[in-house]
Parts: structure tokens; C-alpha cells; sequence
């Protein structure tokens, strides 16, 4: 019974990522996106190379791999990597290594699971220290995934602000005014 209800929160939290990278992504079907979710799609931890040319994809989504590369100068090599493919941005997943429930499951031979704290050491290391965020999903109220997202330069997110809010406001309002002018004029 547990295992059953533990399995399914499993499955929601991952199509909570898959609905986070969307999201990161934009979902536009005009962009070309590669999705690696397959241990079969990797390239060897000692020759980390994918076959594409660079820029091939405007984004790359990297999905519970990069657990597979066991130390941490392999895992940057794949995360430089994916940022070579990538024209716009990379997403990737993976477990939390201090979940309580879902490192039990994740028991395979050579797996390194990671932390929070991993992931930021990854990040540090990319040259042209690009845009960056972690996300995370819960299950049963622990953090039990992480997504990180990078943005290569000219593509982060805009950025919004109190005074931009401030400032759509105040343009909403006149565009009220004006309105309801122009409706007690006709």
C-alpha cells in the first residue's frame, strides 16, 4: 500500500518537473528541444561527447542522468556539455540525495545523487558565470527533486521589479481613466 502511494506522488513529482521545464522553456513549437531521459542517450562517463554540432537545440532538458556520472569533474563535463548543444538554455533534474524515502530507491551501483549544495558547485565552476535558479519539488513534503535551470546570456527571463510593478500599475490606472473618460463621452 505504501509503496504504491509512494510510487504515485513519484510519478506526479515528475511530471511536476516535466511541467516545470515547459514552463523554463516556454513551450514553443516552433524551437527545436532535445529531452534526454534514457540512460541509453548518454554518452560514456569517459568520453563525455554528444553527437550534435553546437547550438543544434534551443533548449536541453537532461532528466535523473546526471546522477550517472559519478564524480564531480564528470558531471560538469556533462552539464559544459549540454550548454555547447544548447542555443538558449539547459534543464536539469535529479534526485535529492538526503530525501528520506527516494535514495532508498534510487540504490543502483555508481549513482551519486546530489545535494542543493552540489548543484551550486557545478554551476560555479561554468565558464561566463551564466544566469542561473534551482527549483525543487516535494514529496511527501521533503524536497525530493531538483531542477536546475541556465539560461545562456541574452536569453534569462525578465526580470520584474516592485518599481516595474509599481509602474504597470500606475499605467493600468491611467489607461482606466482614460476608458472611463472616453465611455462618458460617447
Amino acid at each position: 500500500m505504501f509503496s504504491a502511494l509512494l510510487d504515485q506522488a513519484i510519478q506526479h513529482s515528475r511530471q511536476r518537473v516535466k511541467e516545470a521545464f515547459v514552463e523554463f522553456s516556454h513551450a514553443d513549437a516552433k524551437q527545436k528541444i532535445l529531452e534526454l531521459d534514457l540512460l541509453k542517450q548518454l554518452p560514456s562517463p569517459e568520453k563525455i561527447h554528444l553527437p550534435y554540432r553546437d547550438l543544434s537545440f534551443d533548449w536541453v532538458a537532461c532528466h535523473e542522468l546526471i546522477e550517472r556520472y559519478s564524480t564531480h569533474e564528470r558531471q560538469v563535463r556533462l552539464l559544459r556539455e549540454l550548454l555547447r548543444i544548447a542555443r538558449k538554455g539547459v534543464f536539469i533534474s535529479t534526485v535529492n540525495r538526503f530525501h528520506p524515502a527516494l535514495r532508498w530507491l534510487k540504490k543502483e551501483r555508481g549513482l551519486s545523487l546530489l545535494t542543493s549544495f552540489d548543484i551550486k558547485a557545478l554551476v560555479d565552476v561554468l565558464p561566463g558565470k551564466p544566469s542561473w535558479k534551482l527549483g525543487h519539488v516535494r514529496v511527501m513534503g521533503f524536497k525530493a527533486y531538483y531542477f536546475l535551470m541556465i539560461w545562456k546570456e541574452g536569453c534569462e527571463p525578465e526580470i520584474v521589479t516592485t518599481e516595474r510593478i509599481k509602474n504597470k500599475e500606475t499605467i493600468e490606472n491611467k489607461i482606466e481613466t482614460i476608458s472611463s473618460n472616453v465611455n462618458k463621452t460617447l
